[in-house]
């Protein structure tokens, strides 16, 4: 049997356990949704139902909150899925689980365009951390957007790397790379920084032609969208008021970097007296002004929401669903895996500097625009996910480095570990009373 029949037969087996494990998980724990998954659920039920986007269809929707969750893209999803096959969570977990298996793929092949030398083994290394890393088995069994989210950007990564590589494609291939540039967006906003990064990319291959279609299909997925928010809310908003949201309450003197704020949410008490129509104003100016009255304590959180991005004491895993030795191996599991993919992924991503090509630097810059757009804001473990295809790629790149490379890079590894190792050190300190909260859950 060949090398390469084997490399074939092993991407297959990764895609099928990428598929297979996601799969098994949801049908095993049956994670009924709260929180934010059951507002998820809520919303697809009233748009099936002609309600409208709406989380309560009793309220207007000056007082519905449906407008400050993320979206409208998994819950036009959900409404999709439960039109056709009823209000079942069961085939959301089988979509998702295919979605996160075809993520997996769509980073081997991503993988095999970009490193032209070991592209396959690269893209191979890359499919296992992603399909195989726990938390995102975790938030596929969930009715969360994250699952969709990453398959978009990845998908949307993939167009950018094919368009670089063969410009002239046909008037519907750069319409449809805009358009899931756009859905992407829909499902979460951080992601609208990928926009401008593409555009430099194009102008620097003089593909004008490829970068006006890519903004109609940017445009035809979006438009929709903020004129439906316009006659509703009379005032421009591209996707929800999320982004509005997490300024304000991830601001304020009781804050510590997320979105927790020491028990009083300074928008909830707000919204329940004016609702929503004015809360985007508001929410701008109690940012700026906690910002320029508190500078100090601004630049504090910030430093609090760094530390909290790049951390490796930042699991998955504390869920309501799960106790025990359950809970205790998962965390575990969790932690190292986390460990490993931050590290090797910071590893190949600094290394990759030295190729001087491109698709490298914009593989970079796109890794870092996840913590760029969340540190005024705030910082929860699940926000770092839009960061993880990235560290896979580049994990597999510094694996095949280091095997061909040893003693070029070991002073790359030391600088990627030390720097991991005081971030998280200074996590620790700064979460003492959290970890212990945490750790009484597991003997109590």
């Amino acid at each position: 049997m060949s090398l390469s029949s084997l490399r074939n037969k092993g991407l297959l087996l990764v895609i099928f356990v990428s598929f297979i494990l996601p799969l098994g998980y949801s049908f095993f724990y049956r994670i009924q949704p709260v929180v934010d998954a059951q507002a998820y659920d809520r919303i697809a039920m009233n748009l099936v139902d002609g309600f409208g986007f709406k989380e309560d269809r009793a309220r207007s929707y000056q007082f519905d909150t449906a407008i400050i969750r993320a979206g409208p893209g998994y819950e036009f999803f959900l409404a999709g899925v439960y039109k056709v096959f009823g209000h079942r969570y069961e085939v959301v977990w089988v979509l998702q689980a295919l979605l996160h298996a075809l993520s997996a793929w769509l980073l081997f092949l991503i993988s095999r365009k970009i490193f032209f030398e070991n592209g396959d083994k690269i893209g191979l290394i890359a499919a296992v951390f992603f399909g195989l890393h726990p938390d995102l088995i975790e938030i596929s069994a969930m009715l969360m957007t994250e699952t969709l989210y990453l398959f978009l950007i990845i998908l949307t990564v993939w167009f950018l790397v094919d368009n670089y590589q063969v410009q002239r494609r046909s008037l519907w291939y750069a319409i449809t790379f805009g358009l899931v540039n756009g859905l992407a967006i829909l499902t979460r906003p951080p992601v609208i920084l990928f926009v401008p990064i593409i555009g430099v990319l194009c102008l620097y291959q003089k593909n004008y032609r490829g970068l006006f279609l890519f903004g109609l299909g940017l445009v035809i997925a979006l438009v929709p969208w903020v004129i439906r928010n316009y006659l509703i809310y009379h005032q421009f908003i591209l996707t929800t008021l999320i982004g509005s949201y997490n300024l304000w309450v991830g601001n304020t003197l009781r804050s510590v970097g997320g979105q927790i704020s020491g028990g009083f949410n300074p928008l909830t008490a707000y919204t329940s007296v004016y609702g929503f129509f004015d809360l985007k104003r508001r929410a701008s100016q109690e940012f700026f002004v906690f910002v320029f009255g508190y500078p100090l304590v601004f630049l504090k959180l910030c430093f609090l929401r760094f530390i909290r991005f790049f951390s490796l004491i930042r699991p998955m895993g504390f869920w309501f669903y799960q106790s025990g030795v359950r809970q205790i191996l998962f965390v575990a599991f969790s932690v190292l895996t986390e460990g490993v993919l931050f590290f090797m992924g910071f590893s190949g991503l600094f290394f990759s500097f030295r190729e001087k090509k491109p698709l490298h630097y914009t593989l970079v810059i796109l890794a870092f625009t996840s913590p760029i757009v969340l540190l005024p804001a705030v910082v929860e473990s699940r926000y770092r996910f839009q960061v993880y295809p990235f560290l896979a790629i580049f994990s597999g790149y510094a694996l095949i480095s280091w095997y061909h490379n040893w003693g070029f890079i070991k002073k790359n590894i030391l600088g990627v570990g030390i720097f991991l190792f005081t971030v998280s050190l200074i996590d620790v300190v700064q979460s003492w009373d959290l970890i212990l909260e945490r750790w009484h859950l597991f003997i109590s």
